[in-house]
């Protein structure tokens, strides 16, 4: 007698493909949340060597670096005074040659001429792994394109950031051979290099570094809407935060277009690409304030709100003066943003609650560092 073999019936393996399939729909987001926690990890590390690199500046020069400094003046001379202190920090992070490179160039930090340090410049150390553009290719270095990409920015404090002291510095050839210093309540500025001792309200009390992602579309996270009737000296915070809708920019904010966008630009130190300021909450509205026309020196050269933004869910990695990493909530105190930003030069408490007094260097307060 032939004995039969015995399988498999259809419903035996239904019923094992559906068992799997929940296992995996349980452990793939348990999956996604180890990866996210392994980048979230890898961001902070890279703010932590941001930090240790500026105070190991700091140590050697007995200043820390200017967000935006370089050589020549603003028409097409040297790099435009638009070089960004992540140049500086080069050295102190283990890329001298790279520094090297950029200063024997001696060109603008986005020229299509230098595409070893500009437009194909993909820096690990400056690229948080959450971020979305990462995943992106380098563009070929025409108007638009992205010239090096990077995640995070220097700490400008509760003012309004700009790039020129006006905007005649972009035509006026004298007046920008003059270099002058544009300081901030925060520590970074064009041509401003602080000393330590000016953080009179404690380095463990004062943000360096924080996360600004790159937008992915026209009205997403981290892109900068525009306010092209606002005027510094009377606009107000709040009439930039209803321009985000939560997810995205709502239909009625007008959004810049007029040449690259944050994110991409990794050695141009104009606030509008390495600016932070410590205003509207993380994960909210960016605003440039006033003509979105870089040719009439708005644009990258305006003053604006720069809102910290980033891929992780909550809230921004920032680190502090002292080389700590915290993680900042989007529900961080903001205070009253019915107030116009206090003047660059001004001192006194920030308006803008804890959020504003963690990015102000000199304002009297103490507060505690928060999670």
């Amino acid at each position: 007698m032939v004995k039969r073999k015995h399988g498999f019936t259809l419903v035996e393996l239904l019923v094992v493909i559906a068992i799997i399939g929940i296992l995996v729909g349980l452990l793939l987001p348990a999956v996604q949340a180890a990866r996210e926690a392994a980048r979230r990890m890898q961001c902070s590390n890279n703010l932590k060597q941001m930090s240790l690199a500026a105070l190991n500046y700091e140590s050697a020069y007995k200043r820390f670096p200017a967000r935006q400094s370089g050589t020549g003046y603003i028409r097409n001379v040297g790099q435009r005074l638009r070089l960004s202190g992540f140049v500086s920090l080069l050295p102190f992070m283990e890329q001298t040659a790279l520094h090297n490179i950029v200063q024997q160039a001696n060109n603008a930090p986005w020229g299509g001429n230098n595409s070893t340090s500009w437009q194909a410049s993909f820096l690990p150390m400056y690229n948080c792994p959450s971020d979305a553009q990462n995943e992106r290719a380098d563009g070929d270095g025409s108007a638009g394109q992205y010239r090096g990409r990077y995640s995070y920015a220097f700490n400008g404090g509760d003012n309004y950031l700009a790039s020129v002291v006006d905007p005649s510095e972009r035509t006026n050839e004298s007046l920008s051979r003059q270099a002058r210093v544009m300081s901030n309540r925060g520590i970074f500025g064009r041509y401003d290099f602080t000393k330590i001792g000016a953080l009179t309200d404690g380095t463990s009390n004062t943000l360096a570094f924080s996360e600004r992602s790159a937008p992915t579309g026209l009205r997403d996270k981290g892109m900068a809407a525009v306010d092209a009737a606002g005027d510094p000296t009377t606009f107000v915070p709040l009439s930039c935060r209803p321009y985000w809708g939560g997810t995205q920019y709502l239909p009625t904010a007008s959004m810049f277009t007029q040449d690259t966008t944050p994110g991409y630009r990794w050695a141009d130190g104009a606030a509008f690409f390495h600016g932070f300021t410590t205003i509207l909450p993380p994960n909210t509205a960016i605003c440039l304030i006033g003509n979105p026309a870089w040719q009439s020196g708005g644009g990258h050269y305006a003053p604006g709100i720069w809102t910290p933004t980033s891929q992780h869910t909550g809230g921004v990695n920032s680190s502090y003066a002292d080389g700590s990493v915290h993680f900042i909530s989007d529900n961080v105190d903001t205070g009253n943003l019915s107030i116009v930003a206090p003047a660059p030069n001004s001192g006194g408490p920030s308006p803008y609650g804890v959020w504003g007094a963690l990015g102000t260097k000199a304002s009297g307060e103490t507060k505690q560092i928060i999670e």
